[in-house]
């Protein structure tokens, strides 16, 4: 499989601090080494390196092209992303981290959706390590919920 580089931004690939998808797979697998009690799976797809947690029906995608942004999302289609165009190799580790720290949360906990009014769809609040970490549903998913479908 090729390696496709993410550039985000007008970010050049060549940037010393750039990590690759397969890098960030390398470290979803390091940090998948520590959730022995859930199920865990593993790939590179669309030239972003993905790792599904699950217990039952519960579970948890966290994906990244490898840096400059990271995504988790839920089984309920609840997520949370963050962009950060200046991030280190370093910063890019610790941000894979705490993604992944949110999508254990996740599966292991007992959050629930809170919907919300309008196109405010619902909100999933998550107690990662004493911080409370808010999921919201994408804005096509809130449309639909708002017609019941």
């Amino acid at each position: 499989m090729s390696e496709r580089r993410f550039e985000w931004g007008g970010l050049s690939a060549d940037r010393g601090d750039y990590v690759t998808a397969a890098e960030a797979l390398a470290m979803l697998e390091v940090l998948a080494l520590a959730q022995a009690d859930l199920a865990v799976t593993t790939e590179l797809r669309d030239g972003a390196a993905w790792a599904r947690f699950a217990r039952g029906d519960r579970w948890a995608l966290v994906s990244t092209p490898g840096s400059r942004w990271f995504s988790v999302e839920t089984d309920t289609g609840h997520r949370v992303q963050i962009v950060d165009a200046n991030s280190s190799k370093d910063q890019s580790a610790q941000l894979l981290a705490v993604y992944v720290d949110v999508a254990e949360a996740y599966v292991r906990g007992d959050a629930e959706p809170v919907r919300g009014r309008g196109l405010a769809g619902s909100t999933l609040t998550v107690d990662v390590n004493g911080r409370q970490v808010i999921l919201t549903q994408a804005i096509g998913r809130r449309v639909r919920g708002l017609f019941g479908r």
